[in-house]
């Protein structure tokens, strides 16, 4: 990301301290797409072998770190990492071909990350924007990469089209990691496109409600125009109900509001937001939203989250998108709205995911798919399909539910990995909802 305070000379002289928050941001991407490569490039018969890999905002590839006075490497950096990090865990020897698209509208911004920030990587190689080809042994053989670079010097919104025509052409996965500094450089209308052209894509979205919350509860906020034809959000985020979007309540609706929006209006199938928070306040720097039409993809972002136990990710419970609620509302039925993603939390997340799936359950007394379980699920929690998997075993030990795998009915273990097929139904021994000295109501 770069913006007015966050300034790369071309010749890398200049760079900029990184912030707690950015570092938090970049581990996560950084993870997510390590893992993504690993599961769908390297899990199957053969995998997903062409990616298009878009950042929008990239910055100058390079920061200082006062934590540790060294170099802290930007997402374009941490980009190619990832997906040389999924390759080498995948161990497969068909070829892998990625194209990384990096568009930065400063020249100098890109200069830096061409010249000195690639450099500095070892990747110097790749700024020549030609497709290179490595190659790995592996114990089954010689793995195939094929990788190559382009750099783009100009505004996100010019390229949009370009960027979703290389990812048709290209096929196979595409991401956009998309960290603006301020709302007004990604419109809903490029969202829609990228959504509703590319099926298999996903959008990792960047959105600074620390930076809007000075404007948007001011009535003769200039900008409000330009922000409702950006945004399209006439008919969202009702002013009447902000102050200063300081309140939980306010967040929480601001935030319901906004994932409703990008469901109507951005057409988004699969969404979850994080709460980037600095640990003991309750304000919101800005929400990192994770746009995908395709459980899989969900499901590996929340896998991910749960590795950085000491980062300050939060979920809001209850806050999905779905319908308008007011401040007021969250305010006053003082919701289980919020979560730190660590161990501590592994209960109180099986907590929440008993409410949802007993539910699901209770309502289908011939039994229901794993897949769908977790399809009309995985976005209202925190919880990964191992969260699924542990509470579904309670439920069975405790003769509540049978599993049904292949017509034959299962027991299930800390060891098994239900399938999309396994059917969960009631069991004939006992009533869901029976007490369960196992679950803290």
């Amino acid at each position: 990301m770069s913006n007015s305070d966050t300034k790369w000379s071309a010749d890398g002289t200049n760079i900029p301290n990184i912030e707690p928050h950015t570092k938090t941001k970049h581990l996560l991407i950084e993870q997510y797409v390590t893992d993504l490569i690993y599961t769908l490039y390297g899990t199957g018969k053969r995998g997903v072998t062409n990616f298009t890999i878009v950042d929008g905002f990239s910055g100058g590839g390079i920061y200082n770190d006062r934590e540790s006075h060294n170099i802290w490497h930007g997402s374009p950096i941490r980009l190619i990492n990832a997906v040389r990090e999924g390759y080498l865990k995948s161990q497969r020897t068909y070829p892998l071909d990625v194209k990384f698209i990096f568009i930065e509208k400063n020249k100098e911004h890109l200069k830096c990350l061409k010249n000195v920030g690639m450099s500095q990587a070892e990747f110097g190689q790749l700024s020549d924007e030609e497709p290179h080809t490595f190659t790995t042994e592996f114990p089954k053989g010689i793995g195939e990469r094929i990788e190559q670079c382009e750099f783009i010097n100009d505004e996100f919104e010019n390229k949009v089209n370009y960027c979703v025509f290389q990812a048709e052409q290209r096929k196979g996965h595409s991401l956009f990691f998309l960290d603006p500094y301020g709302w007004s450089d990604v419109s809903m209308e490029s969202f829609r496109t990228i959504i509703n052209r590319l099926n298999k894509s996903e959008i990792i979205y960047t959105f600074m409600i620390d930076f809007i919350k000075r404007f948007i509860y001011d009535p003769k906020w200039t900008g409000r125009t330009t922000f409702e034809q950006i945004l399209e959000t006439d008919g969202y985020f009702d002013i009447n109900h902000f102050q200063t979007l300081d309140t939980f309540g306010e967040q929480a609706e601001f935030r319901n509001e906004l994932i409703r929006l990008f469901r109507d209006r951005g057409n988004a199938k699969k969404i979850i937001t994080f709460a980037m928070m600095p640990r003991n306040e309750e304000k919101v720097l800005y929400y990192l939203i994770h746009i995908c039409n395709h459980l899989r993809a969900l499901e590996v972002m929340k896998d991910g989250s749960w590795n950085f136990n000491n980062l300050d990710y939060q979920y809001h419970y209850d806050i999905y998108g779905y319908g308008f609620r007011t401040a007021a509302y969250y305010e006053e039925h003082q919701l289980d709205l919020k979560l730190d993603i660590n161990q501590d939390s592994e209960t109180a997340c099986i907590n929440k995911l008993s409410k949802d799936i007993d539910f699901l359950i209770n309502n289908n007394p011939d039994g229901i798919l794993f897949k769908m379980l977790c399809a009309q699920t995985m976005e209202r929690n925190p919880a990964t399909r191992k969260h699924y998997c542990k509470y579904l075993q309670l439920l069975q030990d405790a003769k509540e539910i049978e599993i049904v795998s292949k017509g034959k009915i299962i027991k299930i273990t800390e060891k098994t990995k239900l399938q999309n097929s396994d059917i969960i139904r009631k069991s004939h021994q006992q009533t869901l909802f029976a007490l369960r000295p196992f679950i803290q109501r």
